[in-house]
């Protein structure tokens, strides 16, 4: 998938509803687990594609973004508040932000470059991208756009910067070896590391970390097709947990950890998303309407 262009898919979605479990409770006592907000670009309403945000169940639709270009990959900042995502209505993409209802949308990086999308920093005060500006490759900026500056050790081929919940790792797809795989680097440039390790194609279709940081939901095609596989924060104990004909993309995990929410494409209706289990079984496809007034 080419997160640059997708007008369906949108992978960085919302983790706003939590629905905590404790380390001390057993898994036949634990609380029926609960929905939480997911956020997808669609093109389901105009022929550009707007975000959306609603509840894992399908309910709770809200549309959040009326422009005739191109908005996708949502990301809620920690306090919920507000929301980072990408932008075509710039002449090559900017990265922008909004409040958590979709008002006061503003410009953050202002740049004659193509900026795309990565994540918050978990303390909400920073904001990983992508650029090809001066060569290319990962840049951090603050929650307001200033400070903007280049992750040493990072170039062209680096993109989708994604930050642990810890905030000490920065997770990043990359071709520097050849085919797509999966990077680590501190922050400050120091320590790259690939986690994936695999001549097939790795984290074209997205890439998560889990809530507490221990584990990593991402795509790969090394089985033909775009598959969800989870693997440990170190790159070990890689599986497989989806097995279809379609390609997938990954949108976000429960809060809790329990579930992971994905599209796959093509699909019937084709803006309908799944739902998983973390351990890839119980699949149930959620297929959202759209509010009766909007």
């Amino acid at each position: 998938m080419n997160r640059k262009t997708s007008t369906l898919f949108a992978v960085g979605a919302a983790i706003v509803a939590a629905s905590a479990v404790s380390s001390g409770v057993g898994a036949a006592s634990r609380p029926a687990a609960q929905p939480w907000t997911v956020g997808l670009s669609s093109n389901r309403e105009s022929r550009d594609a707007e975000i959306y945000a609603m509840r894992s169940d399908g309910t709770g639709v809200r549309r959040l973004t009326r422009s005739p270009f191109f908005d996708g990959f949502p990301v809620w900042s920690p306090d919920r508040k507000k929301i980072a995502f990408y932008s075509q209505r710039s002449a090559k993409g900017d990265v922008w932000v909004m409040n958590a209802d979709g008002s006061a949308p503003r410009n953050l990086t202002r740049s004659l470059a193509h900026d795309s999308l990565g994540s918050w920093s978990p303390d909400g005060r920073r904001i990983a991208f992508d650029s090809d500006r001066a060569g290319g490759g990962i840049y951090l900026m603050n929650a307001d756009g200033s400070g903007q500056r280049s992750v040493p050790g990072t170039g062209a081929d680096d993109t989708n910067p994604q930050w642990s919940p810890d905030g000490k790792t920065i997770l990043f797809a990359s071709r520097r070896d050849g085919n797509d795989e999966l990077y680590a680097i501190n922050p400050d440039g120091s320590e790259l590391r690939n986690l994936t390790n695999d001549p097939g194609r790795d984290g074209d279709g997205g890439f998560l970390w889990s809530p507490n940081g221990r584990r990593i939901a991402f795509t790969t095609r090394r089985d033909g097709n775009a598959e969800v596989y989870v693997m440990n924060a170190d790159g070990t104990g890689q599986t497989r947990l989806t097995r279809s004909k379609e390609d997938e993309a990954l949108l976000s995990w429960s809060p809790d950890g329990r579930r992971i929410a994905f599209q796959r494409w093509p699909s019937t209706p084709r803006w309908a998303f799944f739902v998983m289990n973390a351990d890839g079984s119980a699949v149930k496809k959620v297929t959202w309407s759209l509010p009766k007034s909007r």
